[in-house]
Protein backbone atom coordinates (compact mmCIF):
# COMPACT_ATOMS: atom_id res chain seq x y z
CA UNK A 1 0.00 0.00 0.00
CA UNK A 2 2.66 2.13 0.90
CA UNK A 3 4.86 1.64 -2.45
CA UNK A 4 1.09 2.44 -4.54
CA UNK A 5 0.88 5.82 -2.81
CA UNK A 6 4.79 6.79 -3.16
CA UNK A 7 4.10 5.74 -7.29
CA UNK A 8 1.23 7.71 -7.38
CA UNK A 9 2.91 11.02 -5.85
CA UNK A 10 5.94 10.54 -8.03
CA UNK A 11 3.39 10.72 -11.38
CA UNK A 12 1.74 13.53 -9.52
CA UNK A 13 5.19 15.47 -9.41
CA UNK A 14 5.54 14.53 -12.53
CA UNK A 15 2.68 16.04 -14.14
CA UNK A 16 3.09 19.40 -12.08
CA UNK A 17 6.28 19.60 -12.60
CA UNK A 18 5.55 19.19 -16.84
CA UNK A 19 2.65 21.68 -16.63
CA UNK A 20 5.00 24.34 -14.82
CA UNK A 21 8.01 23.72 -17.61
CA UNK A 22 5.17 23.91 -20.33
CA UNK A 23 3.72 26.92 -19.03
CA UNK A 24 7.41 28.38 -18.18
CA UNK A 25 8.52 28.08 -21.69
CA UNK A 26 5.16 29.19 -22.97
CA UNK A 27 6.00 32.49 -21.59
CA UNK A 28 10.23 32.21 -22.13
CA UNK A 29 9.15 32.13 -25.65
CA UNK A 30 7.21 35.48 -25.25
CA UNK A 31 9.90 37.23 -23.85
CA UNK A 32 12.59 39.68 -26.24
CA UNK A 33 16.19 38.45 -26.57
CA UNK A 34 17.44 40.18 -24.39
CA UNK A 35 15.48 39.22 -21.84
CA UNK A 36 15.67 35.58 -22.48
CA UNK A 37 19.28 35.62 -22.20
CA UNK A 38 19.45 37.44 -19.29
CA UNK A 39 16.60 34.74 -18.09
CA UNK A 40 18.85 31.80 -18.82
CA UNK A 41 22.16 32.90 -17.40
CA UNK A 42 20.62 33.76 -13.94
CA UNK A 43 18.83 30.05 -14.33
CA UNK A 44 22.68 28.88 -14.87
CA UNK A 45 24.28 30.88 -12.33
CA UNK A 46 21.61 29.26 -9.57
CA UNK A 47 22.19 25.28 -10.89
CA UNK A 48 23.83 23.10 -8.86
CA UNK A 49 27.95 21.84 -10.47
CA UNK A 50 25.94 18.40 -11.24
CA UNK A 51 23.48 20.22 -13.35
CA UNK A 52 25.84 22.63 -14.99
CA UNK A 53 27.84 19.43 -15.48
CA UNK A 54 25.08 17.50 -17.84
CA UNK A 55 24.02 20.72 -19.30
CA UNK A 56 27.44 21.41 -20.34
CA UNK A 57 27.32 17.99 -22.25
CA UNK A 58 23.76 18.65 -24.00
CA UNK A 59 24.56 22.24 -24.84
CA UNK A 60 28.50 21.16 -26.58
CA UNK A 61 26.51 18.30 -28.62
CA UNK A 62 23.53 20.65 -29.35
CA UNK A 63 25.48 23.99 -30.38
CA UNK A 64 29.27 22.71 -31.38
CA UNK A 65 28.77 20.58 -34.47
CA UNK A 66 31.51 19.19 -36.54
CA UNK A 67 31.42 20.39 -39.85
CA UNK A 68 33.77 18.09 -41.06
CA UNK A 69 31.75 15.40 -40.66
CA UNK A 70 28.42 16.70 -41.60
CA UNK A 71 29.58 17.82 -44.97
CA UNK A 72 29.04 15.77 -47.75
CA UNK A 73 32.52 14.21 -49.20
CA UNK A 74 32.14 16.03 -52.72
CA UNK A 75 32.06 19.47 -50.73
CA UNK A 76 35.02 18.38 -48.08
CA UNK A 77 37.08 17.91 -50.97
CA UNK A 78 36.36 21.31 -52.41
CA UNK A 79 36.89 23.27 -49.48
CA UNK A 80 40.38 21.33 -48.56
CA UNK A 81 41.23 22.04 -52.05
CA UNK A 82 42.01 25.57 -50.91
CA UNK A 83 43.63 25.00 -47.77
CA UNK A 84 47.25 24.79 -47.96
CA UNK A 85 48.90 22.30 -47.32
CA UNK A 86 50.82 23.08 -44.01
CA UNK A 87 47.23 23.72 -42.22
CA UNK A 88 45.73 20.76 -43.60
CA UNK A 89 48.31 18.86 -41.90
CA UNK A 90 47.95 20.46 -38.93
CA UNK A 91 43.87 19.84 -39.62
CA UNK A 92 44.74 16.12 -39.10
CA UNK A 93 45.42 16.58 -35.49
CA UNK A 94 42.41 18.48 -34.74
CA UNK A 95 40.58 14.56 -33.38
CA UNK A 96 40.61 11.11 -35.28
CA UNK A 97 37.53 11.88 -37.96
CA UNK A 98 39.55 14.77 -39.19
CA UNK A 99 42.37 13.30 -39.70
CA UNK A 100 40.47 9.84 -41.21
CA UNK A 101 38.35 12.23 -43.51
CA UNK A 102 41.03 14.14 -44.93
CA UNK A 103 43.59 12.10 -45.22
CA UNK A 104 41.25 10.12 -47.40
CA UNK A 105 41.76 12.80 -49.85
CA UNK A 106 43.79 11.59 -52.55
CA UNK A 107 43.25 14.06 -55.21
CA UNK A 108 43.55 16.85 -52.67
CA UNK A 109 46.89 15.56 -51.20
CA UNK A 110 48.09 14.62 -55.14
CA UNK A 111 47.38 18.39 -56.03
CA UNK A 112 49.24 19.82 -53.08
CA UNK A 113 51.99 17.50 -54.45
CA UNK A 114 52.26 19.16 -57.98
CA UNK A 115 52.14 22.73 -56.38
CA UNK A 116 54.98 21.84 -53.71
CA UNK A 117 56.75 20.57 -56.82
CA UNK A 118 56.85 16.81 -56.75
CA UNK A 119 56.50 15.80 -60.17
CA UNK A 120 56.64 12.12 -59.87
CA UNK A 121 54.46 9.75 -61.64
CA UNK A 122 54.03 6.11 -60.65
CA UNK A 123 51.15 3.63 -61.69
CA UNK A 124 51.52 2.29 -58.25
CA UNK A 125 48.98 3.34 -54.87
CA UNK A 126 50.78 5.79 -53.08
CA UNK A 127 50.03 7.76 -49.80
CA UNK A 128 49.93 11.26 -51.42
CA UNK A 129 49.76 12.62 -47.80
CA UNK A 130 52.88 10.75 -46.45
CA UNK A 131 54.71 12.43 -50.03
CA UNK A 132 53.28 15.73 -49.25
CA UNK A 133 55.44 15.57 -45.83
CA UNK A 134 58.02 14.44 -47.70
CA UNK A 135 58.35 17.06 -50.26
CA UNK A 136 57.64 20.09 -46.71
CA UNK A 137 60.82 17.91 -45.56
CA UNK A 138 62.73 18.73 -48.45
CA UNK A 139 61.60 22.35 -48.86
CA UNK A 140 62.20 22.90 -45.23
CA UNK A 141 66.49 21.53 -45.65
CA UNK A 142 66.60 23.71 -48.56
CA UNK A 143 65.23 27.26 -46.69
CA UNK A 144 67.88 25.95 -43.16
CA UNK A 145 70.51 25.05 -45.26
CA UNK A 146 70.88 21.21 -44.22
CA UNK A 147 70.14 19.72 -47.49
CA UNK A 148 73.82 20.67 -48.80
CA UNK A 149 76.94 19.51 -47.37
CA UNK A 150 80.17 21.24 -48.45
CA UNK A 151 83.33 19.91 -49.26
CA UNK A 152 86.93 21.40 -50.04
CA UNK A 153 89.15 19.38 -52.57
CA UNK A 154 92.62 19.41 -52.97
CA UNK A 155 93.49 20.30 -56.42
CA UNK A 156 97.15 21.82 -55.83
CA UNK A 157 98.24 19.32 -58.21
CA UNK A 158 97.36 21.05 -60.82
CA UNK A 159 97.49 24.93 -59.55
CA UNK A 160 98.75 26.69 -56.51
CA UNK A 161 95.98 28.95 -57.45
CA UNK A 162 92.46 29.03 -58.44
CA UNK A 163 90.81 26.37 -60.93
CA UNK A 164 89.64 28.55 -63.83
CA UNK A 165 88.00 26.27 -65.38
CA UNK A 166 85.45 23.63 -64.45
CA UNK A 167 82.76 21.24 -66.17
CA UNK A 168 81.03 17.87 -65.56
CA UNK A 169 80.01 14.55 -67.36
CA UNK A 170 78.64 11.77 -65.43
CA UNK A 171 80.49 11.14 -62.81
CA UNK A 172 83.84 12.50 -63.42
CA UNK A 173 84.27 16.69 -62.66
CA UNK A 174 86.88 18.17 -64.70
CA UNK A 175 89.40 20.71 -63.69
CA UNK A 176 91.81 23.24 -65.64
CA UNK A 177 94.52 26.11 -64.93
CA UNK A 178 97.18 27.18 -66.86
CA UNK A 179 98.17 24.46 -69.19
CA UNK A 180 97.11 21.46 -66.60
CA UNK A 181 93.95 19.66 -66.78
CA UNK A 182 92.83 17.27 -63.32
CA UNK A 183 89.81 14.59 -63.36
CA UNK A 184 88.14 13.84 -60.26
CA UNK A 185 85.90 11.23 -59.83
CA UNK A 186 82.49 12.86 -58.37
CA UNK A 187 81.42 9.85 -55.52
CA UNK A 188 84.46 10.12 -53.65
CA UNK A 189 86.09 13.19 -54.99
CA UNK A 190 89.81 11.45 -55.75
CA UNK A 191 91.73 12.53 -58.34
CA UNK A 192 91.97 9.85 -61.10
CA UNK A 193 93.78 11.96 -63.62
CA UNK A 194 96.28 14.61 -64.47
CA UNK A 195 97.72 16.02 -68.07
CA UNK A 196 98.96 18.28 -69.97
CA UNK A 197 98.08 20.50 -72.25
CA UNK A 198 99.76 22.23 -75.45
CA UNK A 199 98.26 25.77 -75.08
CA UNK A 200 96.96 27.72 -71.67
CA UNK A 201 93.24 26.91 -71.02
CA UNK A 202 90.96 29.42 -71.22
CA UNK A 203 87.42 26.81 -71.16
CA UNK A 204 86.57 23.69 -71.04
CA UNK A 205 83.31 21.52 -72.03
CA UNK A 206 83.00 17.62 -71.33
CA UNK A 207 80.72 16.12 -73.42
CA UNK A 208 80.62 12.73 -72.43
CA UNK A 209 82.93 10.97 -69.84
CA UNK A 210 85.98 10.11 -72.66
CA UNK A 211 85.76 13.17 -74.50
CA UNK A 212 86.78 16.62 -73.52
CA UNK A 213 86.75 20.30 -75.50
CA UNK A 214 88.71 22.71 -74.62
CA UNK A 215 89.11 26.24 -75.69
CA UNK A 216 92.57 27.94 -75.69
CA UNK A 217 93.76 31.53 -75.25
CA UNK A 218 96.12 31.59 -78.36
CA UNK A 219 92.35 30.75 -79.91
CA UNK A 220 93.02 27.58 -80.49
CA UNK A 221 90.59 24.70 -79.62
CA UNK A 222 91.27 21.06 -79.32
CA UNK A 223 89.50 18.13 -78.57
CA UNK A 224 90.81 15.08 -75.85
CA UNK A 225 89.77 11.35 -75.82
CA UNK A 226 90.24 10.43 -72.23
CA UNK A 227 90.30 6.40 -71.12
CA UNK A 228 90.03 5.52 -68.07
CA UNK A 229 91.38 2.32 -66.49
CA UNK A 230 90.91 1.12 -63.04
CA UNK A 231 91.08 4.52 -61.91
CA UNK A 232 94.08 5.80 -64.21
CA UNK A 233 92.96 8.48 -66.65
CA UNK A 234 95.40 8.58 -69.94
CA UNK A 235 94.56 11.66 -72.89
CA UNK A 236 95.31 11.86 -76.27
CA UNK A 237 94.84 15.21 -78.34
CA UNK A 238 92.24 13.82 -80.97
CA UNK A 239 91.74 17.20 -83.24
CA UNK A 240 92.81 20.60 -83.35
CA UNK A 241 90.60 23.65 -84.61
CA UNK A 242 92.92 26.71 -85.80
CA UNK A 243 90.93 30.67 -86.98
CA UNK A 244 90.16 32.24 -83.85
CA UNK A 245 92.48 35.25 -83.59
CA UNK A 246 91.57 36.06 -80.02
CA UNK A 247 90.94 34.65 -76.28
CA UNK A 248 88.26 31.31 -76.77
CA UNK A 249 85.99 32.15 -73.93
CA UNK A 250 83.06 29.75 -74.76
CA UNK A 251 82.40 25.89 -76.52
CA UNK A 252 80.03 23.34 -77.21
CA UNK A 253 79.69 20.54 -78.73
CA UNK A 254 76.34 18.53 -79.84
CA UNK A 255 77.85 15.27 -80.51
CA UNK A 256 73.95 14.22 -81.83
CA UNK A 257 74.79 16.12 -84.79
CA UNK A 258 78.79 16.27 -85.26
CA UNK A 259 79.47 20.18 -84.29
CA UNK A 260 81.69 22.05 -82.46
CA UNK A 261 80.81 25.96 -81.49
CA UNK A 262 83.09 28.30 -80.25
CA UNK A 263 83.21 31.89 -79.27
CA UNK A 264 86.16 34.54 -78.82
CA UNK A 265 87.22 38.06 -77.93
CA UNK A 266 87.57 38.20 -81.90
CA UNK A 267 83.94 38.91 -82.12
CA UNK A 268 82.97 35.78 -83.53
CA UNK A 269 81.58 32.68 -83.04
CA UNK A 270 82.47 29.51 -85.49
CA UNK A 271 81.23 26.75 -86.09
CA UNK A 272 83.13 23.40 -87.00
CA UNK A 273 82.88 19.56 -87.91
CA UNK A 274 83.57 17.69 -84.64
CA UNK A 275 84.91 14.78 -86.90
CA UNK A 276 86.50 15.94 -89.42
CA UNK A 277 88.11 19.69 -88.20
CA UNK A 278 86.88 21.65 -90.72
CA UNK A 279 85.73 25.29 -90.50
CA UNK A 280 81.57 24.90 -91.74
CA UNK A 281 80.80 28.69 -91.11
CA UNK A 282 81.72 31.46 -89.32
CA UNK A 283 79.36 34.14 -87.46
CA UNK A 284 80.60 37.87 -87.43
CA UNK A 285 77.72 39.57 -86.78
CA UNK A 286 78.47 40.41 -82.81
CA UNK A 287 80.29 43.98 -82.00
CA UNK A 288 81.15 42.44 -78.29
CA UNK A 289 83.05 39.44 -77.13
CA UNK A 290 81.16 36.34 -77.67
CA UNK A 291 80.86 34.88 -74.11
CA UNK A 292 78.32 31.77 -73.96
CA UNK A 293 77.99 29.41 -76.93
CA UNK A 294 75.33 26.84 -76.90
CA UNK A 295 73.60 24.29 -79.30
CA UNK A 296 70.16 23.29 -78.05
CA UNK A 297 69.02 19.66 -78.15
CA UNK A 298 68.31 18.45 -81.93
CA UNK A 299 64.99 19.51 -83.16
CA UNK A 300 64.79 22.53 -80.96
CA UNK A 301 64.11 24.51 -83.62
CA UNK A 302 63.45 28.31 -83.73
CA UNK A 303 60.33 28.23 -86.12
CA UNK A 304 57.66 26.51 -86.16
CA UNK A 305 59.04 23.57 -88.16
CA UNK A 306 60.75 21.15 -86.38
CA UNK A 307 63.32 20.76 -89.37
CA UNK A 308 66.03 23.15 -88.10
CA UNK A 309 68.73 23.46 -85.82
CA UNK A 310 69.66 26.15 -83.80
CA UNK A 311 72.95 28.23 -82.75
CA UNK A 312 72.36 30.50 -79.38
CA UNK A 313 75.21 33.26 -78.51
CA UNK A 314 75.51 35.56 -75.71
CA UNK A 315 77.51 38.83 -75.54
CA UNK A 316 77.10 41.65 -73.31
CA UNK A 317 74.58 43.21 -74.86
CA UNK A 318 72.74 40.68 -76.95
CA UNK A 319 71.23 37.64 -77.51
CA UNK A 320 71.60 35.73 -80.96
CA UNK A 321 69.86 33.11 -82.28
CA UNK A 322 70.78 31.14 -85.33
CA UNK A 323 68.79 28.68 -87.31
CA UNK A 324 69.66 26.34 -90.47
CA UNK A 325 67.87 23.44 -92.04
CA UNK A 326 68.69 20.11 -90.66
CA UNK A 327 69.49 16.52 -92.23
CA UNK A 328 66.88 14.40 -91.15
CA UNK A 329 64.64 11.79 -93.11
CA UNK A 330 61.42 11.14 -93.17
CA UNK A 331 59.18 8.13 -93.89
CA UNK A 332 56.23 7.78 -95.59
CA UNK A 333 53.91 9.65 -93.12
CA UNK A 334 56.46 12.05 -92.79
CA UNK A 335 57.41 11.51 -89.01
CA UNK A 336 61.17 12.40 -88.83
CA UNK A 337 63.35 9.57 -88.75
CA UNK A 338 66.99 9.33 -87.70
CA UNK A 339 69.54 12.42 -87.53
CA UNK A 340 71.91 11.80 -90.35
CA UNK A 341 74.18 15.05 -90.44
CA UNK A 342 74.25 18.35 -89.16
CA UNK A 343 72.65 19.68 -91.92
CA UNK A 344 73.01 22.57 -94.59
CA UNK A 345 75.30 25.39 -93.43
CA UNK A 346 74.77 27.41 -96.63
CA UNK A 347 70.85 27.91 -95.45
CA UNK A 348 72.21 29.45 -91.63
CA UNK A 349 70.15 32.93 -91.35
CA UNK A 350 72.39 35.70 -90.49
CA UNK A 351 70.78 36.34 -87.41
CA UNK A 352 66.92 34.88 -86.77
CA UNK A 353 66.47 36.13 -83.21
CA UNK A 354 68.22 39.25 -81.81
CA UNK A 355 66.98 39.72 -77.62
CA UNK A 356 68.86 42.97 -76.01
CA UNK A 357 70.21 42.35 -72.77
CA UNK A 358 70.64 46.17 -71.55
CA UNK A 359 69.80 49.13 -72.76
CA UNK A 360 72.59 51.37 -70.90
CA UNK A 361 75.19 48.09 -71.10
CA UNK A 362 76.06 48.73 -67.33
CA UNK A 363 75.16 45.22 -66.22
CA UNK A 364 75.59 42.04 -67.96
CA UNK A 365 74.43 38.46 -66.05
CA UNK A 366 76.04 35.69 -67.46
CA UNK A 367 73.66 32.24 -68.02
CA UNK A 368 71.39 31.58 -70.61
CA UNK A 369 69.71 28.11 -70.74
CA UNK A 370 67.75 26.76 -73.19
CA UNK A 371 64.32 24.63 -71.46
CA UNK A 372 61.07 23.70 -73.31
CA UNK A 373 61.28 25.91 -76.26
CA UNK A 374 62.37 29.00 -74.46
CA UNK A 375 65.69 31.06 -73.51
CA UNK A 376 65.86 31.99 -70.20
CA UNK A 377 67.98 34.65 -68.84
CA UNK A 378 68.43 37.40 -66.16
CA UNK A 379 68.16 40.83 -67.11
CA UNK A 380 68.86 43.79 -64.71
CA UNK A 381 70.50 47.43 -64.41
CA UNK A 382 72.40 49.00 -62.01
CA UNK A 383 71.67 49.94 -58.54
CA UNK A 384 73.49 51.17 -55.55
CA UNK A 385 74.82 48.89 -52.95
CA UNK A 386 72.24 49.57 -50.18
CA UNK A 387 69.23 49.28 -52.86
CA UNK A 388 67.75 45.97 -53.41
CA UNK A 389 68.15 44.81 -56.42
CA UNK A 390 65.98 44.58 -59.65
CA UNK A 391 66.85 41.46 -61.52
CA UNK A 392 63.84 40.21 -63.44
CA UNK A 393 63.92 36.16 -65.21
CA UNK A 394 62.93 36.40 -68.97
CA UNK A 395 61.28 33.62 -70.52
CA UNK A 396 61.64 34.01 -74.29
CA UNK A 397 59.60 31.93 -76.46
CA UNK A 398 61.88 30.84 -79.61
CA UNK A 399 58.75 30.08 -81.87
CA UNK A 400 57.07 33.81 -81.03
CA UNK A 401 60.78 35.33 -80.69
CA UNK A 402 58.34 37.44 -77.50
CA UNK A 403 58.89 37.08 -74.34
CA UNK A 404 56.28 34.82 -72.63
CA UNK A 405 56.70 35.37 -69.19
CA UNK A 406 58.76 37.99 -66.70
CA UNK A 407 59.74 36.59 -63.21
CA UNK A 408 60.47 39.41 -60.87
CA UNK A 409 63.02 38.08 -58.51
CA UNK A 410 63.60 41.68 -56.37
CA UNK A 411 67.83 40.28 -55.99
CA UNK A 412 71.33 41.32 -57.57
CA UNK A 413 72.26 38.25 -59.19
CA UNK A 414 75.64 37.04 -60.33
CA UNK A 415 74.69 34.31 -62.81
CA UNK A 416 71.84 32.28 -63.76
CA UNK A 417 73.57 28.88 -63.29
CA UNK A 418 70.68 26.47 -64.24
CA UNK A 419 66.58 26.14 -64.52
CA UNK A 420 64.18 23.13 -64.89
CA UNK A 421 60.96 22.90 -65.62
CA UNK A 422 59.96 23.86 -61.53
CA UNK A 423 63.14 25.20 -59.77
CA UNK A 424 66.25 27.26 -60.99
CA UNK A 425 69.45 27.49 -59.34
CA UNK A 426 71.35 31.18 -59.00
CA UNK A 427 74.44 32.44 -58.00
CA UNK A 428 74.11 36.40 -56.00
CA UNK A 429 76.79 38.49 -55.30
CA UNK A 430 79.07 38.11 -52.48
CA UNK A 431 77.82 41.22 -50.85
CA UNK A 432 75.08 38.79 -49.81
CA UNK A 433 77.72 37.58 -46.34
CA UNK A 434 74.67 37.79 -44.16
CA UNK A 435 72.14 34.68 -45.64
CA UNK A 436 73.12 32.27 -48.50
CA UNK A 437 73.86 33.33 -51.84
CA UNK A 438 73.59 30.19 -53.43
CA UNK A 439 69.30 30.28 -54.10
CA UNK A 440 66.96 27.82 -54.82
CA UNK A 441 64.13 30.14 -56.74
CA UNK A 442 60.48 28.85 -57.55
CA UNK A 443 60.35 29.61 -61.29
CA UNK A 444 56.48 29.76 -60.62
CA UNK A 445 56.29 32.44 -57.87
CA UNK A 446 59.84 33.85 -58.02
CA UNK A 447 59.77 33.09 -53.68
CA UNK A 448 63.86 31.90 -52.68
CA UNK A 449 62.91 28.73 -51.53
CA UNK A 450 66.61 28.47 -49.65
CA UNK A 451 69.91 27.69 -50.37
CA UNK A 452 73.65 28.25 -48.44
CA UNK A 453 76.06 30.28 -48.90
CA UNK A 454 79.31 29.99 -51.37
CA UNK A 455 82.25 31.66 -50.72
CA UNK A 456 83.73 34.05 -53.02
CA UNK A 457 85.79 33.52 -56.17
CA UNK A 458 87.27 35.75 -58.68
CA UNK A 459 85.93 35.37 -62.16
CA UNK A 460 88.09 33.42 -64.33
CA UNK A 461 86.05 34.53 -67.80
CA UNK A 462 83.01 36.58 -68.10
CA UNK A 463 80.84 33.84 -67.76
CA UNK A 464 82.58 32.04 -64.83
CA UNK A 465 84.22 29.50 -66.16
CA UNK A 466 85.31 28.17 -62.59
CA UNK A 467 81.54 27.60 -61.58
CA UNK A 468 80.35 23.99 -62.80
CA UNK A 469 76.63 22.85 -62.07
CA UNK A 470 76.07 18.96 -61.56
CA UNK A 471 72.90 17.00 -62.12
CA UNK A 472 69.98 18.97 -62.88
CA UNK A 473 67.03 16.77 -62.61
CA UNK A 474 66.19 17.57 -59.24
CA UNK A 475 65.17 21.29 -61.13
CA UNK A 476 62.43 19.44 -62.37
CA UNK A 477 60.76 18.66 -59.45
CA UNK A 478 61.41 17.36 -55.46
CA UNK A 479 62.95 13.99 -54.75
CA UNK A 480 64.63 13.33 -58.66
CA UNK A 481 68.18 14.06 -56.69
CA UNK A 482 70.53 11.23 -54.93
CA UNK A 483 72.33 12.20 -51.35
CA UNK A 484 76.09 12.74 -51.92
CA UNK A 485 75.48 13.85 -55.99
CA UNK A 486 76.82 16.87 -56.98
CA UNK A 487 75.15 20.43 -57.02
CA UNK A 488 77.63 22.99 -57.51
CA UNK A 489 81.38 23.10 -58.06
CA UNK A 490 83.58 26.16 -57.74
CA UNK A 491 87.43 26.68 -57.80
CA UNK A 492 88.73 28.55 -54.71
CA UNK A 493 92.27 30.30 -54.00
CA UNK A 494 95.55 28.06 -53.05
CA UNK A 495 94.63 24.97 -55.19
CA UNK A 496 91.13 24.40 -53.44
CA UNK A 497 87.57 23.36 -54.99
CA UNK A 498 84.44 24.02 -53.03
CA UNK A 499 82.21 21.21 -53.69
CA UNK A 500 78.45 21.40 -52.55
CA UNK A 501 76.64 17.99 -52.35
CA UNK A 502 73.39 16.56 -51.41
CA UNK A 503 72.97 15.50 -47.94
CA UNK A 504 71.83 12.11 -46.50
CA UNK A 505 69.29 12.83 -44.31
CA UNK A 506 66.54 13.00 -46.97
CA UNK A 507 66.68 9.90 -49.37
CA UNK A 508 63.41 10.46 -51.59
CA UNK A 509 63.78 6.85 -52.80
CA UNK A 510 63.28 5.18 -49.75
CA UNK A 511 60.60 7.78 -48.36
CA UNK A 512 58.68 6.96 -51.78
CA UNK A 513 58.62 3.43 -51.22
CA UNK A 514 57.92 4.05 -47.14
CA UNK A 515 54.90 5.92 -48.91
CA UNK A 516 53.58 3.00 -51.04
CA UNK A 517 54.14 0.49 -48.68
CA UNK A 518 51.70 2.31 -46.32
CA UNK A 519 48.81 2.57 -49.15
CA UNK A 520 49.22 -0.91 -49.81
CA UNK A 521 49.18 -2.30 -45.62
CA UNK A 522 45.89 0.40 -45.28
CA UNK A 523 44.24 -0.96 -48.06
CA UNK A 524 44.88 -4.49 -46.26
CA UNK A 525 44.06 -3.00 -42.72
CA UNK A 526 45.79 -4.31 -39.18
CA UNK A 527 48.13 -3.15 -36.69
CA UNK A 528 51.27 -3.46 -38.89
CA UNK A 529 50.13 -0.42 -41.10
CA UNK A 530 49.57 1.66 -37.95
CA UNK A 531 53.33 0.25 -36.84
CA UNK A 532 54.91 1.32 -40.14
CA UNK A 533 53.28 4.87 -40.48
CA UNK A 534 54.05 5.71 -36.95
CA UNK A 535 57.83 4.59 -37.62
CA UNK A 536 57.72 6.89 -40.93
CA UNK A 537 56.14 9.53 -39.33
CA UNK A 538 58.80 9.73 -36.26
CA UNK A 539 61.21 9.54 -38.91
CA UNK A 540 59.84 12.48 -40.55
CA UNK A 541 59.22 15.28 -36.99
CA UNK A 542 62.87 14.05 -36.58
CA UNK A 543 64.26 15.81 -40.14
CA UNK A 544 61.53 18.43 -40.44
CA UNK A 545 60.96 21.42 -38.48
CA UNK A 546 57.52 21.87 -39.25
CA UNK A 547 54.99 23.68 -37.76
CA UNK A 548 52.85 21.34 -36.38
CA UNK A 549 50.20 23.34 -33.51
CA UNK A 550 47.26 22.15 -33.22
CA UNK A 551 44.33 24.50 -34.62
CA UNK A 552 40.87 24.75 -32.84
CA UNK A 553 37.56 24.03 -34.74
CA UNK A 554 36.32 27.61 -34.88
CA UNK A 555 39.89 28.62 -36.15
CA UNK A 556 39.32 25.80 -39.33
CA UNK A 557 35.68 27.41 -39.42
CA UNK A 558 36.96 30.75 -39.96
CA UNK A 559 39.66 28.97 -43.26
CA UNK A 560 36.81 26.54 -43.95
CA UNK A 561 34.33 30.06 -45.10
CA UNK A 562 36.89 31.91 -46.09
CA UNK A 563 38.31 28.96 -48.51
CA UNK A 564 34.57 28.38 -49.43
CA UNK A 565 33.79 31.99 -50.23
CA UNK A 566 35.87 31.65 -53.21
CA UNK A 567 33.56 29.19 -54.77
CA UNK A 568 30.14 29.36 -56.70
CA UNK A 569 28.13 27.48 -54.21
CA UNK A 570 29.52 29.26 -50.78
CA UNK A 571 26.37 30.74 -49.88
CA UNK A 572 24.77 27.98 -49.78
CA UNK A 573 27.29 25.87 -48.39
CA UNK A 574 27.52 28.95 -45.35
CA UNK A 575 24.05 28.72 -44.75
CA UNK A 576 24.17 25.04 -44.25
CA UNK A 577 27.42 25.33 -41.93
CA UNK A 578 25.71 28.38 -40.25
Amino acid sequence: MARKTESVDKEDDCAKFNRWLCSTLEKFTLLPPAQQSTTLIRMVCAASPESRYHLLLQVSSALHKDILTLLPLELVEKVCSYVDCRSLLCATRVSQDWNRIISSLSAVWRSKCRRLGDTHTTEKPIDWKARCVLALTLLESFRTGSAFVHQDVKSTCVTLGQITGLDHFQGLLFGSADDQVGVWSTGSFQLVGLFSVPYRINCLNAYNTHSLAIGHSTGHVTTWNIKSNQGDCEAQMYREFRGHTGVVMSVSVSPEIGLLVSGATDFTARVWCLRGGGLLHTLSSHNLWVVQVFLPPPLSAVNVSCDRHSLVTVTRDHIRVYSWLAAWRRDSEGCLLACQDHGSMETIDPCTMEIPLNHDYSVFTPGCHFICGKLVYVRQSKVREDEPGNAQLVFHDLTTGNPDRILFLGLKVRKLLAVGTKFGLILLHHMYSCGPNLLVVDLYSGESLGGCYLPHSSSSTPDLGQLVVGNTGWLDGLGRHHPRDLIVAQGQLCGQIRVVTWSDKTQPSTCWDEAIKIHQLRQKGGKKAHRVESSFQRKKRNAATLSTKKITTSAMMSTLKSALSMSSSSSVVIGFLK
